[in-house]
Order: structure tokens, then sequence, then C-alpha cells
């Protein structure tokens, strides 16, 4: 029958736009996954090494730590500038461990810069991920609303083409079987398999009357 070809639509429809809205909100959270673990790999590992470093100058004078920190760092540049002010530091660190204040107050600034160069880089990488999220947020939100749209046309097309009709028949057959011998089914149906049935209806029981 030709109504329920279109229920049939309309339920793949929904089930389709109900899958997307699924995919759309796992396809966020994958998204979003690798910006927190920079966050709290790269970064937070970069801070970790600086304030190795500092500690190391300023505080213990101890050199080796100072040269093991610089070498874990050198491995971990992901931030634009990085790898320039690590050079910075590995060029002047042995002459402001020799007490020389200009160079150690130059490693102590490059140190400072290196922290400022991951703090933005985490700030950066946490706006991303606070866009993908919004973004994500509209992405669903549109979704259910298209899902709503298409239940309401779907509850409206149910009732337009089937409810209403069979109510209306069995109130017919009813009314007749209460001695209402003059009622019919209407003249026009919403559709052509309901017209089939309304017209052999009413032809049913113009013969009986």
């Amino acid at each position: 029958m030709n109504f329920s070809r279109s229920f049939y639509l309309s339920f793949i429809l929904l089930l389709v736009f109900s899958t997307l809205l699924a995919l759309a909100g796992i396809r966020g959270f994958l998204k979003l996954a690798p910006s927190i673990e920079q966050i709290n790999k790269h970064n937070t590992q970069s801070l970790y090494i600086a304030e190795s470093m500092m500690s190391a100058l300023t505080v213990n004078k101890d050199i080796k730590s100072f040269e093991e920190a610089l070498a874990k760092g050198k491995t971990n540049v992901t931030e634009k500038g990085e790898a320039e002010v690590i050079n910075k530091i590995e060029k002047g660190y042995k002459s402001a461990f020799k007490n020389n204040a200009g160079y150690k107050e130059t490693t102590v600034n490059n140190i400072i810069e290196l922290s400022r160069i991951n703090r933005v880089g985490m700030q950066n990488a946490a706006l991303r991920a606070k866009k993908l999220s919004s973004a994500g947020a509209w992405v669903i939100g549109f979704l259910t609303l298209i899902t709503w749209v298409l239940g309401l046309i779907l509850i409206k097309t149910l009732t337009t083409n089937l409810i209403k009709p069979l109510a209306e028949l069995i109130d017919v057959l009813e009314s007749y079987f209460k001695g209402n011998k003059l009622r019919r089914c209407p003249k026009l149906a919403p559709n052509h398999d309901f017209q089939r049935i309304y017209d052999a209806i009413n032809s049913l029981l113009d013969k009986q009357s």
C-alpha cells in the first residue's frame, strides 16, 4: 500500500538522523580527547622540565640535573618558539653555572619564557577543545531538532493517512450495526488505498440498505 511506503520512508529517515546524531556525539568526543591528552602530556611535561632546570640552576646548583632536564626538553618540543628558547638555554647554561651574572639572568629569563610558551600552549589547547565541544553541541542540537521535526511529520502523516481514516471507517460500521443505515464513508479519502476501501464499504452498505 502507498501509505505504508511513506511510513517506512519516514521511519528510515528518523533512524538515519538518530544514527547521525549518535555518530556526531562520538566524533566530537574522539576529537576532544587528543586535545586533552596534549594538555596533560606534552605541555605539562615541558613545564615540569622548566621547573627542574630553574631549581637546578638557582637552588640546588646541580648542573647534572640541569643537563638531564635540558635533554628531556629537547625531545619534548611541541610549541612554536620552544626549540629556539631551548637552544638559547643550551648555549648559555654553562656560563650561568660559573656564576656569570649576565648569563645566569639570561638563562633564568629563557627558562621563564619556556614556561610561558607552554602555558600559552595549554591555554590554546583548552580553547580549541572548548570550541570543538561547542561546535559538537551545536551539531547535536541541530540533528536533534531535525529528528524532532521528522518525528512530528511522521506523527502527522500517520494521523492523517491511517489513524483518522481507520477511525472514520470504524465509526461508519458501528453506526450501521447500531441501526443508522444512512451513514457512509466520506467520498474523498486521504489516500488512494483508503479511497478504494471507502468506495467498497459504501457500495456494500448501499446494497444492504
